[in-house]
């Protein structure tokens, strides 16, 4: 017991957290946290939040106004997946790029310990009294607890669990939502409608390696509505793509008898969405043998259809996060990021469609974040059943059709979202401003993404550099935007006469001389990139291994040329495999406009006058400790004798707030050194040792 409360008095210091009862205090004055910085990944680059359900709402607190919501698991652990909370994150529609962090929407805390949560969805239903009602499906790995359906009067909670056993460790009987659950509200206008006095349908979807549905009943949320039956073989799931693992002999009345059932290829992550007059069903899909590429479930897919409950036809891929575009020569395509898993949906914001994901740095699926790329979607009049179709493709705002693909000269074309470094800034990226290196969308060698754990610093390291690497990052708005524009703010472009110089902050690692060469376009000079080179950044041998500012003019070729343009780093030092720099972070610079590579604050913290060690890793999230984001620190004090020494701390800027809490944590220590800056609050737990 006296564990127990301990670690429910560590979990009661987590920023917006909520706990045993899963309530959210919205009297109690709390920091908030929002993030400003454009690109892609969109929240900030330490924010590890895959499975991103998109759902745009009316803001409860400003009637008329609208956010979007994205809300996923949270990967705290770093050797398992997700963590112990549902994360929120909000933006306003008509800024996407001030991003709020919400906070823990829900945990549950069962036989002290902490249920991990996996991928959720949250939706909203309107009553016929206008009333809004917020059903959460939270995926808790806990015992018999995967089926919870959680219910709120708001989007961001307070949630209450509404299907839980008298004693609350397991789900009631009757409840049906499984693995990676989704739900789709769909309103009936006709009057003539059985439904329509309740208002709405809902349907239930879930399953890993097995598609299942059913239709819900509106009274519970949480049960098959009676009369109905758990449809257990909903599309055709797959082993990697084209090979069906479903039972010999299974049958889908759910699909169009013509459809090809080796195209659905179902893994997980199935999510619901309305375009026009038709149903698109998104999931987590084998791809990559269709247009080339080796077989993945780092793809989403689509299908649709005329119900919520088809039968569907297959649309193909929606994103594959292994960024294929074209090799070298264009004759075939290759990937240029890694995979792993992936999960998300489709949402339509300011006129402009969206697909939300999640990418996986060097693979490793501990440590996921989340991504956005629009879109373009064409759907017809005419129902599936009589040839009509929903089509969704790339998006790209220059191109004459507004679609994006990428063909090679075999013929083989990936017709799914691009993956960029922009994000919801679909004209590409403010040119003058600093970016991490860690917005690299294009990696020749997948392995050189570091991880980023710093709440109080936006960055990551694109790390031990190598002859021959490319680097890219697409796009910069070289052209500019006039004004607002679907969320977007309005920035200058690269005019003539700026006397504009491309910047790299890097750290040399080698004692050799080595070269970057900058491109344009493309990393070559060829038919299938049209890439040009705009000039090269040569490091001196026995370079100071410090971080150094790089800038080079490069006036001639971005001052004045418009629309937007990617930007490669190519490589060039020693053969063999030899390190030769960290690259930190890149931007341009004009003779008005300047750049300065922003540098997190340091504590100190001393014990009676001597520095102790501060570990550069937070605390982990486990099972036992419940810890909801990467605040906490645990920093080694050795005591001699039976007096604790003093702890005093302090910063090397000016804007860090700290607070000394003595008796203030009973598992970690008997002190806890509290530093808050940017409204972001590390936690440094100062344990005691003989």
């Amino acid at each position: 017991m006296r564990l127990f409360l301990s670690l429910i008095l560590l979990s009661l210091l987590m920023p917006c957290a909520s706990m045993a009862d899963n309530k959210k205090d919205k009297n109690k004055p709390q920091a908030e946290y929002t993030h400003y910085k454009a690109g892609n990944p969109y929240l900030p680059l330490w924010e590890h939040l895959p499975d991103g359900e998109p759902r745009v709402f009316e803001d409860p607190d400003n009637p008329g106004k609208y956010r979007i919501y994205i809300i996923g698991s949270h990967d705290l652990r770093n050797t398992s997946y997700c963590g112990p909370d549902i994360r929120m994150w909000s933006a306003p529609v008509e800024n996407l790029t001030a991003w709020r962090d919400e906070g823990a929407i829900f945990t549950y805390p069962a036989d002290g310990k902490w249920d991990v949560m996996y991928a959720p969805d949250l939706v909203e239903v309107k009553r016929k009294d206008g009333k809004k009602e917020y059903y959460l499906y939270p995926h808790s790995r806990g015992w018999r607890r995967e089926a919870f359906v959680a219910k709120s009067s708001r989007p961001d909670g307070p949630f209450t669990v509404i299907n839980a056993s008298e004693d609350g460790k397991s789900a009631i009987r009757g409840s049906v939502m499984g693995f990676d659950p989704s739900v789709y509200i769909d309103y009936i206008t006709d009057p003539n409608d059985p439904d329509y006095e309740i208002g709405f349908r809902a349907y239930g979807f879930w399953g890993f390696q097995r598609s299942q549905a059913a239709e819900l009943d509106q009274n519970t949320m949480y049960s098959v509505r009676p009369g109905r039956e758990i449809i257990n073989f909903f599309i055709p799931a797959s082993s990697r793509y084209g090979q069906i693992r479903d039972p010999k002999g299974t049958t889908y009345p759910h699909v169009y008898k013509d459809e090809d059932l080796t195209r659905f290829n179902f893994f997980e992550a199935a999510s619901i969405r309305k375009v026009g007059n038709k149903y698109v069903w998104i999931y987590s899909g084998y791809s990559g043998p269709d247009y080339g590429l080796f077989s993945t479930n780092s793809a989403l897919r689509y299908a649709y259809g005329d119900s919520p409950l088809g039968p569907w036809k297959s649309g193909g891929v929606l994103v594959d996060s292994r960024a294929p575009v074209l090799n070298q020569d264009g004759s075939a395509l290759q990937t240029t990021y890694s995979g792993h898993n992936t999960h998300g949906s489709i949402e339509l914001i300011n006129d402009q469609w969206y697909v939300f994901y999640h990418r996986a740095p060097r693979g490793f699926g501990f440590a996921r974040q989340p991504v956005v790329a629009p879109v373009t979607i064409e759907w017809d009049e005419k129902s599936v059943a009589e040839g009509g179709k929903v089509v969704i493709r790339g998006f790209d705002p220059y191109a004459p059709d507004k679609k994006w693909s990428a063909k090679a000269a075999n013929g083989q074309e990936y017709t799914g979202a691009e993956v960029t470094s922009e994000g919801f800034h679909i004209y590409g990226l403010d040119p003058y401003a600093y970016y991490s290196a860690g917005y690299a969308c294009y990696l020749s060698d997948i392995g050189l993404q570091k991880d980023s754990w710093d709440v109080w610093d936006n960055s990551m390291v694109v790390g031990g550099i190598r002859n021959g690497n490319i680097i890219g990052y697409k796009y910069f708005g070289f052209g500019g935007l006039d004004q607002d524009k679907n969320g977007l703010k309005a920035f200058e472009g690269t005019k003539k006469g700026n006397d504009t110089h491309f910047n790299l902050f890097l750290e040399p690692k080698s004692d050799k001389s080595f070269k970057i060469s900058v491109w344009m376009d493309g990393p070559w000079d060829n038919a299938a990139w049209k890439g040009k080179k705009i000039g090269e950044i040569n490091v001196a041998a026995n370079s100071k291994k410090e971080v150094t500012q790089y800038s080079i003019n490069v006036s001639e070729a971005v001052d004045g040329i418009g629309k937007k343009h990617a930007i490669y780093l190519v490589v060039e030092g020693p053969q063999g495999r030899e390190e030769l720099a960290d690259i930190h972070g890149l931007g341009f610079s004009s003779k008005t406009k300047k750049i300065e590579r922003p540098v997190a604050p340091k504590v100190t913290i001393k014990a009676n006058g001597k520095a102790l060690e501060i570990p550069q890793i937070p605390i982990r999230s486990t099972d036992e400790n419940g810890l909801l984001g990467e605040n906490d620190y645990e920093v080694k004090c050795k005591v001699d004798g039976e007096k604790l020494p003093k702890i005093t701390a302090s910063a090397d800027n000016k804007q860090v707030k700290i607070s000394i809490l003595k008796d203030a944590d009973s598992q970690f220590g008997s002190t806890v050194v509290e530093c808050t800056y940017n409204n972001q609050v590390k936690r440094y737990h100062v344990k005691f040792e003989k």
